[in-house]
């Protein structure tokens, strides 16, 4: 299904709206980026994660009590942190998908978006401090590599604390990623039990700026990218002789063997 809304048009979309998700689908294939958002052919999607989406509601749901308490979570604690959850009033519409906190490149005249877990401030400096809740169930500590998930897990924080800066915020040269790493011992119970761990990140957003840059020439690109070959979806077409062609009569795309 070919979307015919929220499609850019070279020379007429005015501050169109690239979420942090569509960035990191940048990263990984220009053509799929291309496709999804010039010519509205979306690529497709897995199921959701729900169980990991529950356990994001319900650490949302706890930050938020000692947010309004002003009191320090165990975590917090536990490690010997003068932190506290912070207070803002746009903190609800920052954490909402398809709004979330935004930043407009008058430039590029694109509005880049995203949607942040929550934010904590360092109380010995006034300094804000970007979260991002992870859930898994892994035998022992979990730590940053530099293999699997983890490049995208930290362009996530880099992109958000870009974003926060934007937005003439004062953060911490760092952010914390919060694991819920489940417990497989013992019987279900109907609960499913969790340790937390606490994993600080020192962000970078140098890459960002002149990333951003590409991103907008590919949107104004009237050709089709190359594709990946890392990128499961090009290969899966490829692997089955399958290409895509533009049709004489319009702007949609045709797939065909």
């Amino acid at each position: 299904m070919i979307r015919k809304k929220n499609i850019y048009t070279k020379g007429i979309t005015k501050n169109f709206r690239i979420s942090r998700s569509k960035v990191d689908l940048y990263i990984k294939c220009k053509r799929c980026f291309w496709l999804d958002r010039v010519k509205g052919l979306g690529m497709i999607q897995p199921p959701s994660f729900t169980l990991n989406n529950a356990v994001d509601n319900l650490l949302k749901n706890e930050f938020d009590f000692y947010r309004s308490a002003k009191k320090k979570h165990p975590i917090f604690i536990k490690n010997n942190l003068n932190i506290i959850p912070f207070s803002h009033p746009k903190l609800n519409e920052w954490r909402e998908n398809f709004k979330g906190i935004s930043y407009t490149d008058t430039e590029l005249n694109l509005v880049f978006t995203g949607a942040i877990d929550d934010l904590w401030i360092n109380l010995d400096t006034g300094k804000l401090i970007v979260v991002d809740y992870k859930a898994t169930s892994k035998e022992g500590r979990i730590s940053i590599s530099n293999s699997g998930w983890w490049p995208a897990y930290k362009r996530q924080i880099d992109f958000y604390s870009f974003l926060l800066i934007k937005n003439d915020l004062e953060l911490e040269p760092y952010g914390f990623f919060l694991y819920a790493n489940g417990i497989k011992d013992g019987f279900f119970e109907k609960k499913l039990k969790f340790n937390l761990e606490l994993i600080k990140y020192e962000y970078n957003i140098e890459w960002i700026p002149s990333k951003l840059k590409e991103l907008a020439s590919t949107l104004n690109n009237e050709n089709m990218p190359e594709g990946s070959k890392s990128c499961d979806h090009c290969s899966y077409f490829e692997d089955r002789q399958i290409s895509y062609r533009r049709l004489d009569y319009g702007q949609n795309l045709e797939l065909f063997d």
